[in-house]
């Protein structure tokens, strides 16, 4: 807590696992759909290759290897998507130098972000959404870009859980129907 009485973090700087889950939440939820119509896809595939075999085709066997290299492919994607995602948004956080100390602030007319680089306030109506996941809170600044609070940049449990009651009140308030 800081001395005026607003919510805020101690010092703190991103890691990857941070970028990882910022990736899974940024992925559309078409994706697991699409999965689901690839398994759909390969099982079909699988079948007609083992019915053109059992019936005594060897033409299809030339489909065997592309169909387990599309599996492997799929499965790579699959099981990676979201670190590949995370690396991309690293290396440009890297790139842009935003891997600074930060501290973040709910003040009641803004959230505020700072770092030896400046400080950020977006006002609270300017928020498009928050969304918070255990152990991390986001606020977004704009659909895509959020800002990332984990759990470890406060020195206990009960500090994060007053930020994030503090972020959900302020944001609940500026966007009232």
């Amino acid at each position: 807590m800081s001395e005026g009485g607003d919510p805020r973090t101690l010092p703190f700087r991103y890691d990857r696992s941070d970028f990882v889950a910022l990736a899974k939440l940024g992925r559309p939820r078409v994706v697991a759909w699409l999965f689901i119509v690839a398994w759909s896809l390969f099982a079909i595939a699988a079948l007609l290759i083992a019915i053109c075999l059992i019936a005594g085709s060897s033409r299809v066997a030339v489909f065997i290897p592309i169909l387990l290299a599309l599996l492997a492919a799929y499965l790579l994607l699959h099981r990676c998507g979201a670190h590949i995602s995370a690396w991309a948004i690293d290396r440009v956080a890297r790139r842009d130098d935003l891997m600074r100390e930060q501290v973040m602030t709910v003040a009641d007319d803004c959230f505020r972000a700072e770092s030896t680089r400046g400080m950020t306030e977006v006002r609270w109506p300017a928020i498009p959404r928050i969304h918070a996941e255990e152990p991390r809170l986001f606020v977004y600044s704009t659909r895509r870009q959020a800002f990332i609070i984990p759990r470890r940049a406060f020195e206990s449990d009960a500090d994060f859980d007053v930020f994030v009651e503090a972020v959900k009140e302020h944001w609940a308030r500026s966007h009232r129907l």
